[in-house]
């Protein structure tokens, strides 16, 4: 029970909920896991200099997520590529791990999102650890 589970994509609030779970798992002698859901039947297009090549999805997510680890404050770092569901897979890898805490960022938990749901807020409603939402709005 000394993992922080935190969901990441390529979005400035992920990234900045990334920062805080590694800088918290830092000072808690945490390991820090990252997880990030993506359609894994899809292929994506990567240009290289004047390079172009052709990738899968779960081999660009693997990629994505060494080099948002690579920038993070933490010592111990993991992560998986899941799809399905980002609450659902966030929630599962935290009980896989008996993890202490799951984060996540507040995008979309204001206005009618809180009406109509958001990770953040699914989260905390199927969770079974703590759980922080980090203020990415200011």
């Amino acid at each position: 029970m000394n993992d922080i589970v935190v969901g990441i994509d390529r979005s400035a609030t992920a990234g900045r909920a990334a920062v805080v779970a590694a800088e918290t798992a830092q000072a808690m002698g945490a390991n820090l896991h990252l997880v990030m859901c993506a359609d894994r039947s899809k292929s994506v297009d990567l240009k290289v200099g004047g390079d172009r090549f052709r990738t899968d999805w779960l081999s660009e997510a693997e990629q994505f997520l060494r080099d948002v680890a690579a920038g993070l404050p933490c010592d111990r770092i993991t992560q998986t590529v899941s799809s399905g569901d980002p609450a659902d897979e966030l929630c599962e890898e935290a009980r896989r791990l008996d993890a202490r805490m799951i984060v996540v960022g507040n995008r979309r938990v204001h206005g009618m999102a809180r009406v109509l749901g958001s990770v953040a807020g699914d989260v905390l409603k199927k969770a079974d650890c703590d759980v922080l939402v980090v203020n990415t709005t200011s």
